[in-house]
């Protein structure tokens, strides 16, 4: 009798991590629904061309990585899993990571991207990411669109790699009150919208922009994420506009303060499956949307050009009750899209949870060894380094990859023979802290390039700031094992830039044989 393949994981996600909009916040949510069922997951950050400059992981990414059965690896890792999902095919057809390591009995390629635009431009090419993927992994993909637009755009490329039946659609857990609309905000219609900065979310002319967001006193115009762009193509703000830059204010709470959500955007523009509208479409707001999106969201939304927006919202706005009724709609068909949707199509694939979904004690932190992933680098700050070198240098024993640099007052003895990087502290040097901090950054980015390392821990009390602006501008791992300060420290401000710092440590630990496997 054949012995049962052994896995090291239920599913392994891979994509560029770095990605601030729809990508990363979907596989975000894959993850954590995945999680709460006791499915494991793997986390594989790929870097690809869809972005060209420095980025910081995505903060979608970061909020899940602590999460139960959730673990962060790299290319190099040596893993099998029941399920790989690769997501976006431009990030996997671009990336240099051979990923020669990672193996799975099936793989997913969603594509949550249109293959050709409205304007004719290609994006990716669908036969040739389908044969890179079969190099990679020796395995025919099934690919996955995530709504009607997407799989139509890649039926104009092929029709010769295979397709998943229904489409990936992406799930929403969205943190909205849902209670239904008893009535309109106002005296007056509430219109409003929310998307990223860029030109493509806004209609091509001035002309376009005023018929959806009217220049008129009988409407209030609300705008989360910025006007430059309408800005100038109008010419100017209307004052019965309320602008709010991106990221100035919660969804959750802005979508609560309008009454019709309006999404006109560019005619060169195909949304895939925007969160944006789905987000709107939960809060019980009824929504008008560009006409292909029909076929996205049926009768949740409604549909119209720029010119038709303003007759659209006076006659809902004149009938209470036929608003009551769309805003019922779209609630309806936000509650479809959730995480149980997910786990039944897993379940089809045949993923099921693995693992107990009893939640860890309160306060503590879930961190995956790192060690047998390749290249780490682990900076060890402070004089009182001692014991702390026990651990790593028991770890250097099983992990080539790994290299640990020092920053002390006097030069570390060998750690059992291994090299060990000295990095010397701003009283060894006389340096006012400034310099040193120049010094330290340029320290840590040459040991980084030298490394080629994928993995960065800090180990120490507080990151010096040139540690967190050198790994801000790197797409690696980063790990910080904390350390309580041995000298008095006003804990309101040690506990204020602490908070400040976790925003760049996507992972956090207490203790140094916690995150390399085998070295306690």
């Amino acid at each position: 009798m054949t012995e049962p393949t052994p896995y090291d994981v239920d599913v392994i996600l891979a994509s560029d991590l770095r990605l601030p909009g729809g990508t990363t916040s979907s596989v975000a949510e894959e993850v954590r629904a995945q999680s709460e069922a006791g499915i494991s997951t793997a986390l594989v950050h790929i870097v690809g061309s869809v972005t060209n400059y420095p980025l910081p992981w995505s903060q979608h990414i970061r909020r899940v990585v602590g999460l139960p059965h959730v673990r962060l690896v790299t290319p190099h890792s040596r893993l099998r899993a029941r399920l790989l999902i690769l997501r976006h095919p431009t990030v996997v057809f671009s990336t240099r990571s051979r990923l020669e390591n990672i193996t799975a009995d099936q793989v997913i390629v969603v594509a949550n991207h249109a293959a050709i635009d409205s304007g004719g431009t290609q994006h990716y090419d669908v036969k040739a990411t389908d044969a890179k993927v079969r190099e990679l992994f020796g395995v025919d993909p099934i690919w996955a669109p995530i709504g009607p637009v997407v799989r139509g755009t890649m039926l104009q490329q092929t029709t010769e790699v295979p397709f998943r039946d229904e489409d990936w659609v992406n799930i929403f857990s969205l943190p909205i009150d849902d209670a239904p609309r008893t009535g309109f905000l106002g005296t007056r219609p509430v219109i409003g919208r929310h998307s990223r900065p860029q030109p493509g979310k806004w209609p091509s002319t001035g002309r376009d922009i005023l018929a959806a967001y009217p220049d008129s006193g009988d409407y209030d115009v609300r705008v989360l994420g910025g006007a430059q762009v309408a800005e100038k193509l109008v010419g100017y703000l209307p004052e019965n506009w309320q602008v709010i830059p991106f990221g100035g204010e919660d969804p959750v709470v802005f979508l609560q303060g309008i009454d019709f959500w309006v999404y006109m955007h560019h005619p060169d523009l195909k949304e895939a499956f925007g969160r944006a509208a789905m987000e709107a479409l939960a809060a019980g707001c009824v929504a008008i949307m560009p006409p292909y999106m029909e076929e996205l969201f049926g009768d949740a939304a409604l549909y119209a050009k720029p010119n038709a927006v303003q007759g659209i919202i006076d006659e809902y706005y004149g009938d209470l009750e036929k608003f009551l009724a769309q805003s019922r709609r779209a609630q309806e068909f936000a509650r479809s899209f959730s995480p149980e949707m997910h786990l039944r199509r897993l379940a089809e694939l045949g993923v099921t949870p693995s693992q107990p979904t009893d939640e860890p004690e309160a306060g503590t932190t879930a961190v995956q060894p790192i060690a047998a992933v390749g290249p780490t680098l682990v900076l060890v700050d402070g004089d009182t380094y001692e014991e702390r070198l026990s651990a790593y240098a028991t770890a250097l024993e099983s992990n080539p990859l790994l290299h640990v640099a020092v920053v002390a007052t006097s030069p570390p003895e060998e750690l059992n023979g291994h090299e060990v990087s000295y990095l010397p502290s701003a009283a060894r040097l006389n340096m006012d802290a400034a310099d040193w901090q120049d010094y330290l950054g340029h320290r840590l980015s040459r040991l980084m390039d030298s490394l080629d390392a994928e993995t960065v821990v800090y180990d120490g009390v507080l990151p010096p700031a040139s540690v967190i602006e050198s790994l801000t501008e790197r797409p690696v791992a980063k790990v910080w094992v904390q350390r309580t300060p041995t000298v008095d420290t006003d804990q309101g401000d040690l506990q204020s830039a602490r908070l400040e710092a976790e925003r760049h440590f996507p992972t956090l630990a207490t203790d140094p044989s916690s995150i390399i496997g085998g070295a306690a």
